[in-house]
């Protein structure tokens, strides 16, 4: 069954219910800030904001949240409450954020024997495009204050879903058609004909979109 399909099912026969009924863990203790005295450029934050957002947990409630954000290292949502910052430790299945133009980005965690973390559907079809948003850190130390600046990279991983398999996609011409193979010469001309590049995300979608919506 179709993943976006699956979602919007749990969100018929969901629960509603507010952010303020969130689980946070025994004395809801908000996240601590950290002492060590660093200089960081950039953040890990999806987009670094709150927003609003909506979570389906395993159980299948929803929660609709104002100031809800996603953190690319934990892999955690948190939300904000009274100028407190707590992480959501329900089990979170799937939720839905907005980003800083407004956009609406759905997230779906796979199953237990994929890799963990949550992945962005950009394409729900026969297969379906996913993506993986993850960072990393990079520490550099002044040899002669010994200060230390932490630079935070944000990456992107893909991968294609199909019906009994999940695997990870290096973008380009070669293995996007491979991955695609039925519909190998109608892809082929349609990435020429729209001077597509399969590295830009946005012509990736548009690949997919294409794919999936050939007989």
């Amino acid at each position: 069954m179709k993943i976006v399909f699956l979602f919007f099912c749990i969100i018929t026969y969901a629960t509603f219910s507010y952010a303020q009924n969130i689980t946070v863990g025994s004395g809801e203790k908000p996240l601590l800030k950290s002492l060590v005295k660093t200089t960081t450029q950039g953040n890990v934050f999806f987009y670094n904001g709150f927003a609003n957002g909506k979570i389906i947990t395993a159980e299948q409630k929803e929660f609709s949240v104002i100031n809800l954000r996603y953190n690319l290292e934990t892999q955690e949502l948190e939300y904000l409450e009274n100028d407190l910052v707590y992480a959501v430790l329900d089990a979170v299945q799937s939720f839905s954020l907005l980003d800083s133009v407004g956009n609406t980005h759905l997230f779906v965690k796979l199953p237990p024997d994929q890799p963990t973390g949550f992945y962005e559907i950009l394409v729900d079809g026969r297969i379906s495009l996913l993506k993986l948003h993850t960072v990393k850190k990079e520490v550099t130390e002044d040899w002669y204050t010994k200060k230390k600046t932490v630079k935070i990279l944000k990456f992107n991983i893909y991968f294609i879903k199909k019906e009994s398999s999940f695997e990870k996609l290096t973008p380009s011409t070669k293995n996007v058609v491979t991955a695609l193979i039925d519909k190998k010469d109608e892809l082929t001309a349609f990435i020429k004909d729209e001077q597509l590049d399969v590295k830009q995300g946005d012509d990736l979608v548009k690949i997919f979109k294409y794919f999936n919506a050939l007989k």
